[in-house]
């Protein structure tokens, strides 16, 4: 990626045009030089704008430039031939810089150009088209000026030699004005008929040396950072893209531990046109197992292989109490547990499913349930009811729910305390098997207090979500308590797509109905 910066530069430093930039610096006249300013001393109630910025606004101006693009020929130079008229002198307007120098009365005008001797003519021709306006701005100023003084002249000669308006104080001071009046008045034939406007050349430019783009060295150095950024970034990405569990061979290689089922989408072995949950509907009764549609599927029968798994992850130890963990939130870890305990339910052992994620209770609605007020793990934890009074039938044989609608201050503390040890006795006296849904090991540590006290504990990865870093992580906090990890699982596998390569075609999905199950029957017996 570097390398490719590198090279896109170097192709753009030694292939794209140089630019060539000019500069001319001219001189305008103060205020009290210029016409407005002798019209503001006769009448002090004019307005006061900038006379620098008026100057700076006229170099700007589209007469100008049409004038200097005119003396420079730029019709007929190459960058310019295929515009218009109107596109040339905008070109030009938006490239020229005219810069005021501070505290001085010099303008800076910058032009740029591929050809430097263009630069440099079109910068002095704008200097010149520049003085030009303003002397033609000048000369009809002046005329103005020249017409209102004659105005003015006129009004007081009339008092003057009007004998019934003249009194001695008055007639004096018309006197003293109508003889100011003159001489201005002479100024301004004078101003009129001077062929200059005040406006010289400080510095005309010359024909650059250098291109002031594209700099070679800066470029390249430049490139060489952009794309070891670049680099880096795309490298971190990849990493993460990696660093995704997508094997049951990165999962091992990461927990050490045998991979006791593959998961698949449930949404593959959906069958069309029965009304499949979209993507954000992530509890829904519709994902259990329990579902009809599917009877035949493999989706059913991972959960056959993690029930026959867990059964000998412990030869001659009871497993009573049991859970899945996942490393982060959305990995599918209460779907799992959920499906998990309706296996063991239909195996013919009587389980209880609770809900021990406090933070985050999703139980119920997987099994489509409303919520219960004051129900759950924390309120007959804390004595404040009795839990097999709180205990609800699912609807499905042997298989009962320990709802939670209450969300704790403290629950690690809950989870961790001595009166949680001795209800967990109490369930296991009454069922075969208990599945706790407790909350993500890393964000916080109640799943992992939870563990300690547990005969067996399950650690998901979501297939091309979960990164082995993240499972890494999590074995390292429940190892640290002594948690029984017995092994992983792989959720939410893309087996249709071909995005897995786990070698399972043949259980895929069994048969899609009775009738396709008989035929299959057929098939075999023939073969």
């Amino acid at each position: 990626m570097t390398l490719l910066f590198v090279v896109v530069t170097l192709a753009y430093v030694f292939f794209w045009p140089p630019t060539y930039e000019a500069v001319t610096t001219v001189k305008v006249p103060d205020a009290s030089q210029t016409t407005m300013g002798m019209l503001r001393e006769l009448s002090p109630n004019m307005g006061s704008g900038d006379p620098l910025e008026t100057y700076v606004e006229i170099a700007q101006s589209e007469n100008v430039a049409r004038r200097a693009a005119t003396s420079a020929g730029l019709a007929s130079q190459p960058e310019y031939q295929y515009l218009t008229s109107q596109e040339l002198i905008t070109k030009l307007r938006k490239e020229m810089v005219i810069t005021d120098v501070k505290k001085s009365n010099l303008l800076s005008i910058q032009t740029r150009s591929h050809n430097p001797q263009l630069a440099a003519d079109l910068a002095n021709a704008f200097a010149q088209a520049f003085i030009d306006v303003n002397l033609d701005l000048s000369h009809k100023g002046a005329a103005s000026k020249r017409k209102f003084l004659e105005e003015q002249v006129a009004q007081i000669k009339a008092r003057l030699n009007d004998p019934n308006l003249r009194l001695d104080q008055e007639s004096k001071a018309d006197e003293v004005i109508y003889n100011l009046l003159l001489q201005k008045l002479q100024e301004a034939h004078i101003e009129e008929n001077v062929d200059a406007s005040g406006i010289v050349v400080v510095d005309s430019a010359v024909k650059p040396e250098k291109p002031i783009s594209p700099k070679k060295l800066s470029s390249v150095l430049l490139a060489l950072l952009l794309g070891l950024a670049v680099s880096l970034q795309l490298a971190f990405v990849l990493e993460r893209m990696r660093d995704r569990i997508k094997t049951e061979e990165a999962l091992k290689k990461v927990t050490g531990l045998p991979n006791y089922a593959v998961v698949p989408n449930f949404r593959e072995d959906y069958p069309e046109g029965l009304g499949i949950p979209v993507s954000k509907e992530r509890f829904s009764p519709k994902s259990l197992i329990q579902n009809p549609v599917f009877e035949h599927a493999y989706y059913k029968e991972s959960f056959k292989v993690l029930r026959t798994n867990l059964t000998f992850a412990r030869a001659g130890k009871p497993l009573k109490a049991l859970a899945v963990l996942s490393p982060g939130p959305e990995e599918g870890k209460t779907l799992v547990n959920a499906n998990l305990a309706i296996s063991l339910a239909l195996g013919g052992k009587k389980t209880l499913l609770v809900d021990a994620d406090f933070r985050k209770s999703s139980v119920r609605k997987i099994f489509g349930l409303q919520n219960e007020s004051e129900t759950g793990l924390p309120v007959a934890l804390t004595g404040q009811g009795d839990w097999e009074d709180m205990v609800r039938p699912s609807g499905i044989e042997n298989l009962d729910l320990f709802l939670n609608s209450v969300t704790p201050p403290n629950p690690a503390e809950l989870l961790g305390s001595e009166a949680f040890q001795k209800l967990l006795v109490e369930m296991k006296k009454k069922y075969d098997f208990i599945v706790f849904d407790a909350a993500p090991v890393l964000p916080v540590t109640d799943s992992v207090v939870l563990s300690a006290h547990l005969d067996g504990v399950v650690l998901l990865a979501r297939w091309d979500k979960t990164r082995s870093t993240e499972v890494a992580r999590a074995m390292e906090h429940l190892r640290a308590v002594s948690a029984p990890v017995l092994g992983t699982l792989m959720n939410d596998v893309q087996v249709k797509q071909g995005l897995y390569g786990y070698g399972y075609g043949g259980y895929g999905k069994y048969h899609d109905d009775s009738k396709n199950h008989t035929q299959e029957k057929t098939k075999v017996g023939k073969s």
